[in-house]
């Protein structure tokens, strides 16, 4: 493989990585946002949350190091005291805070602004969700998940966005302006954080010895003087105003997903023109890229997405030089953050196509391909306009969205498809806590006549389970503007200024909400074992199956490795088998489509999981597929781990017996490759005609983890000599050693490609 190396200045601030971090900011900012709250608590959220914002900013220790090319700091917090939020008081800010979203705090939230809701129709409702979240039938994750304003702010200055709020306040009265009030503060807020950050850098340069660390420090000065308040005019300060952006949003609210949008298409004008005056070298755009890589990646498992490649607004491929350079800033650093991804088309250039491939080799599931055709056309089907569905980026994992238009809290909502089949075996009860849910009807298991009369039921009880959920997440969604805006958020989006509302009401110009799902292939795989083996073999009766399931197969083993073994399963290629992923993805975009959510936009639908296939499995029972209880779900639109047998090019063809067009939220197809099938030349040829031809055939994204089954077990063993190991886990990567152990065991049984 091709070597990327870090220059000697990029390579200090990567050994220099891990001295950055400030545990003592971790519960600091906690401290100030309570305070602020208890100080000021008649004033509105809005101000409160901007009140408290500027004090933290103007209280937190900043520094800009001898070595740094690049201010800024980027890390995990305590955001508990300011989203409904449950984490950790004291973390080690280099790993991953343990925290889960407080539901119950959501729904008393809501009951205390909406006391006429107080109903016991309403108390249903939510109390059947809460109780779906404890039990794995459902999630929610109502924080984040957005590409922020970052070219409109570099292009406009943060003096130009200070007059725009000052003109819509002299036009407006009562909460509206109050609620521009609270964004001006953020401004100011901002404006005098980087002019921090400028006076360290000068103090820095000053006590500097060597001149070329003197001038370098000198020029991150300069740089953050000047985008303190207008626009950047340079690469250095174009990339320095990213960085300061990025940090500073991740400070008001929890990452979860704060993505940077197109990161080549931002910077590519600054770099050019710098190019051709003289200004910039490229491979001093390089270090910057790398060190900008390095910034991002102190937010470990922050799922902070870059995208880069695909067409212009009209169209047009928009591949430069930028784009090569962060796909070789991927490969140099090898960090789990950014995650990257790259818009595809059929006119890709090849030194793209040369230099993605040179990243998959390497391993650590970077870059993830995303089909640009399809993605512009689910976008634009929901009601998006052509041009900014053309300029979609990736959130998180692999949710499209249109940078500084869009506000569609993508991961509000997920059901777990094989938890109501669950349910539908039990009469309603959850085989792993023994609670009794509601359906939409109970029925004897054995009075089903045909495996058509249970399809049937399935999806009724599929549908009661969305509706509830959309029902549930519709009331829950009125909490955040009155409770838990974001107001230096909503400064970056288009349409939050002149709207006089936040990112959380009606503020961007796009509102979507979402419904994403888990557990699809195990459904698949479970539904043919009860046609085969209930109602065509006749081997056993639906309340037999029952009994095996809740004894977790327990004296049933002959029977589990059976249902696991000699039965048809997704993802080899088999009609019988794949119609059912096709007829359940269509009868739940029926279900979602037309839904629409309190801002009057509509619901779309992702087929991904994120790491929800570990921890909802952990709350799964026993399935009629041979799965065990408490094991991981499918990742996907995967097929269960270890099941495909056929080989990649099977798993695609399974994979695109539905369209992907219906997954305007992010669809994952995750195959696995051994390093030493890549090394030889012929084998990259081949992954890349792969990628090309499920493209073809209307696949709207593709990533491959490039390691072997003994490294994971090693490494599972023996974290401590495997800090570094990268892998995918589903539309992110991740640091191995940090997953969940189910999720490593997940991947660690994924089917592993050696030959086509």
């Amino acid at each position: 493989m091709e070597k990327a190396k870090m220059s000697p200045r990029v390579q200090k601030i990567y050994e220099h990585f891990y001295d950055r971090y400030d545990r003592e900011m971790i519960s600091e900012r906690n401290r100030v946002y309570a305070q602020i709250k208890e100080k000021y608590c008649g004033e509105s959220a809005a101000m409160q949350h901007a009140i408290a914002f500027s004090a933290f900013l103007e209280q937190k220790k900043i520094r800009v190091e001898d070595y740094d090319l690049l201010a800024g700091h980027i890390q995990h917090v305590d955001f508990s005291s300011s989203i409904p939020v449950i984490m950790e008081h004291d973390f080690d800010p280099a790993g991953r805070p343990a925290n889960r979203f407080d539901i119950k705090k959501e729904v008393n939230c809501f009951f205390a602004d909406h006391p006429q809701e107080d109903v016991p129709s309403v108390r249903e409702i939510l109390d059947y969700f809460y109780m779906g979240t404890e039990c794995g039938l459902s999630k929610r994750w109502a924080s984040g998940h957005v590409i922020a304003g970052y070219d409109r702010m570099i292009r406009e200055g943060l003096f130009y966005v200070e007059r725009r709020i000052e003109h819509e306040i002299h036009v407006c009265v009562g909460e509206k302006k109050d609620y521009l009030c609270a964004l001006l503060r953020v401004v100011h807020a901002a404006e005098n954080y980087i002019l921090r950050y400028a006076f360290e850098a000068y103090r820095a340069s000053k006590e500097a010895e060597e001149p070329e660390v003197k001038r370098r420090l000198h020029e991150i000065g300069d740089a953050c003087f000047r985008i303190s308040g207008y626009p950047a005019e340079s690469f250095l300060e174009a990339i320095q105003m990213v960085v300061l952006l990025h940090e500073m949003l991740t400070l008001e609210t929890h990452s979860g997903s704060m993505s940077l949008g197109r990161i080549d298409q931002l910077l590519y004008p600054y770099y050019k023109r710098d190019l051709e005056t003289g200004v910039l070298k490229k491979e001093e755009a390089a270090e910057y890229i790398d060190a900008l890589w390095l910034k991002i990646a102190g937010l470990v498992y922050g799922f902070q997405n870059v995208t880069v490649g695909g067409c212009d607004a009209k169209g047009r491929p928009a591949y430069n030089d930028i784009t090569l350079l962060c796909l070789q800033a991927s490969r140099k650093i090898g960090k789990d953050q950014p995650l990257l991804s790259l818009r595809c088309r059929t006119d890709m250039p090849g030194n793209v196509w040369e230099e993605a491939l040179l990243l998959v080799k390497k391993g650590g599931g970077f870059p993830a391909f995303f089909n640009d055709d399809v993605i512009i056309s689910a976008k634009h089907a929901l009601g998006v306009s052509l041009q900014d569905a053309r300029n979609y980026g990736l959130v998180g994992c692999v949710e499209p969205s249109i940078g500084g238009r869009e506000f569609s809290n993508t991961e509000e909502l997920r059901v777990n498809w094989a938890k109501v089949l669950e349910l539908m075996l039990h009469q309603g009860r959850c085989a792993v806590s023994g609670h009794k849910f509601s359906m939409a009807e109970e029925k004897e298991l054995d009075d089903i006549e045909s495996f058509e009369e249970f399809f049937a039921w399935y999806l009724k009880e599929l549908e009661f389970t969305v509706q509830r959920c959309i029902h549930a997440t519709n009331l829950l969604d009125r909490n955040y503007a009155g409770n838990w805006p974001c107001p230096f958020l909503s400064v970056t989006m288009e349409g939050c200024i002149e709207n006089a509302q936040d990112v959380a009401a009606n503020g961007p110009v796009y509102r979507f909400s979402t419904i994403n799902c888990c557990g699809m292939a195990d459904t698949v795989d479970s539904l043919t074992v009860i046609r085969k083996a209930v109602f065509e073999e006749k081997i056993l009766k639906l309340s037999e199956l029952a009994a095996m399931l809740d004894a977790d197969f327990a004296g049933y083993e002959v029977w589990q490795r059976r249902f696991e073994m000699q039965y048809p399963k997704y993802g080899n290629n088999i009609a019988e088998v794949d119609i059912y992923m096709k007829k359940l993805v269509e009868a739940f975009e029926a279900m979602v489509r037309g839904q629409k959510n309190e801002k009057g936009f509509f619901f779309q639908i992702g087929l991904y999981t994120v790491e929800d296939q570990g921890h909802l499995g952990k709350l799964t029972g026993a399935l009629p597929s041979g799965r065990r209880k408490g094991t991981s779900l499918a990742n996907a639109v995967s097929p269960c781990q270890g099941m495909d047998v056929e080989g990649p090019t099977a798993v695609m063809n399974s994979a695109t017996e539905f369209s992907h067009q219906c997954a305007a939220n992010g669809l994952v197809l995750d195959l696995k490759f051994t390093p030493a099938f890549l090394e030889k030349e012929k084998h990259t040829e081949m992954l890349k005609e792969l990628i090309s031809i499920y493209f073809e055939k209307g696949g709207m994204e593709v990533q491959f983890n490039v390691v072997d089954r003994q490294t994971l077990l090693a490494a599972k063993a023996n974290p401590e000599q495997y800090r570094n190991l990268v892998v995918r886990v589903s539309g992110f990567s991740a640091y191995f050693v940090l997953l969940d152990p189910v999720l490593q065991d997940e991947i660690i049984k994924r089917t592993e490609y050696g030959r086509f």
